[in-house]
C-alpha cells in the first residue's frame, strides 16, 4: 500500500513496485485517515508512507498502524534528507526509511532487510520516479 499526498509520486511508486518485484499494490491513499481505513480493509504486508501530508502526518499514521495486531512492515519516505525525519520515523515505529529520490536504488535492500533475500529482486529501474 502506498500512502502519499502526491498522486503522481504514489502512482509512480505503485507502477515501479508492480514491475520490479513480487508485489501486488492493493491500495493507495492520499491522507492519513484514508490510509487507516484502507489498511483495515486491505491488510497489506508492506506500506510505504510519506512523512509530510496535510492533516494527519505520516508519523501519526505509522504509530496508529503499528498499534494494531499483525501490523504490516512500514517504510517511511520523504523528500527532505534530515536526521529529524529519520529519528521521527523510527520513533513512530517505522521498519525502514527511504528518501524519495533513493526509492528505486534503495528498494531491493529494504525488501531484503524486511522480508529476507528470497523476496528481494534486483531488476533495472523501469519507471523514472519524479517526486511531486
Amino acid at each position: 500500500m502506498v500512502v502519499d499526498d502526491s498522486l503522481q509520486f504514489a502512482s509512480a511508486v505503485a507502477q515501479f513496485l508492480a514491475l520490479n518485484g513480487d508485489f501486488e499494490v492493493l491500495a493507495s491513499a492520499s491522507s492519513g485517515g484514508e490510509a487507516l481505513a484502507r489498511a483495515d480493509a486491505e491488510r497489506p504486508d508492506l506500506m510505504f508512507v510519506d512523512v509530510s501530508m496535510p492533516g494527519m502526518n505520516g508519523y501519526a499514521v505509522v504509530s496508529l498502524i503499528k498499534e494494531r495486531e499483525a501490523a504490516p512492515k512500514i517504510v517511511m519516505m520523504t523528500l527532505e534528507n534530515s536526521e529529524e525525519h529519520r529519528v521521527g520515523a523510527m520513533a513512530a515505529g517505522a521498519d525502514a526509511f527511504l528518501l524519495k529520490e533513493d526509492f528505486a536504488r534503495g528498494l531491493p535492500a529494504v525488501v531484503e532487510m524486511l522480508f529476507g533475500a528470497s523476496r528481494a529482486r534486483t531488476k533495472p529501474c523501469c519507471v523514472k520516479l519524479s517526486p511531486g
